[in-house]
């Protein structure tokens, strides 16, 4: 009895740590389970990723193939480019070497241009040179009829003679005789400067003349008596040889002191 007992003590026992046991076991078959769905919902996660980087990948291979095309398309441009630029550089340094010549050819040219000017000009300053040297120089200044008052009135006319010579380059005029005489053919300029002063009531005059001939004549009465003078020029063509100078008219009358009030005065313009 008491073995009998102890057996069905013993089956007792087992009956309960079965019951016990088999608790536990489904517990973690349950987790266990669990963990499989959580793992498979992470795999199906983790597939669709590998999914879409797989397409990325893909997109991204036919980019970079893409993007290889467009480096050779390039490159090929590059080398065309650079065949072009070869052919123009050298086109280039062409042109420049043709326009330094060019360049070269236009500064001898207008070199030889100028110096041919500035030959031109030396020879043509050389020959005015010798035309001012060779050409005659003629001019004359002369004052002093009496230098001690009135001259005239005298019943005929009367050459004036200008006696204190103030200039006389080439000495064309001659204060013996009173008279200019040109030296060459030329045109000439001849003029006076007359003057009357101290009686009222009187006449002043005087004539140019040309180898003999009036050249023209100027009067004035004097109602004042106090000084008047009379001026007067013009250009004559002289031929080598003639004569010009100044006279008093007959009943005409002029008066003249130390002061020059009196001058006769001529110089050559050029030859002809």
């Amino acid at each position: 009895r008491r073995g009998l007992k102890s057996r069905g003590s013993e089956a007792t026992e087992a009956t309960n740590e079965r019951t016990t046991t088999q608790p536990d076991i489904w517990d973690e078959m349950k987790g266990l389970r669990d963990m499989v769905i959580e793992q498979r919902e992470k795999l199906r996660t983790m597939e669709g990723r590998v999914t879409a980087c797989e397409g990325e990948v893909e997109k991204q291979k036919n980019t970079v193939m893409d993007l290889r095309i467009q480096l050779m398309v390039t490159k090929a441009k590059v080398v065309e480019l650079e065949k072009e630029n070869a052919g123009n550089i050298g086109l280039y340094i062409l042109n420049k070497n043709i326009n330094a010549t060019c360049n070269n050819f236009n500064n001898s040219t207008e070199l030889s241009a100028s110096e041919r000017e500035l030959t031109t000009t030396k020879n043509e300053v050389q020959e005015l040179k010798r035309q001012n040297t060779d050409r005659p120089k003629v001019a004359f200044s002369a004052a002093g009829l009496n230098d001690n008052g009135p001259i005239g009135p005298f019943n005929t006319d009367a050459n004036l003679v200008y006696t204190r010579v103030i200039t006389n380059i080439g000495k064309a005029y001659s204060p013996i005789t009173g008279a200019f005489t040109a030296p060459v053919r030329g045109i000439y300029y001849i003029r006076f400067t007359a003057a009357q002063h101290g009686r009222s009531s009187d006449y002043m005059g005087i004539y140019m003349l040309k180898n003999g001939q009036a050249i023209m004549s100027n009067y004035h009465y004097n109602s004042h008596g106090y000084w008047v003078h009379l001026s007067n020029g013009v250009l004559l063509e002289l031929e080598e040889g003639d004569v010009v100078y100044m006279r008093l008219p007959a009943s005409f009358r002029l008066y003249d002191d130390r002061k020059n009030q009196n001058i006769f005065s001529g110089f050559l313009l050029f030859t002809v």
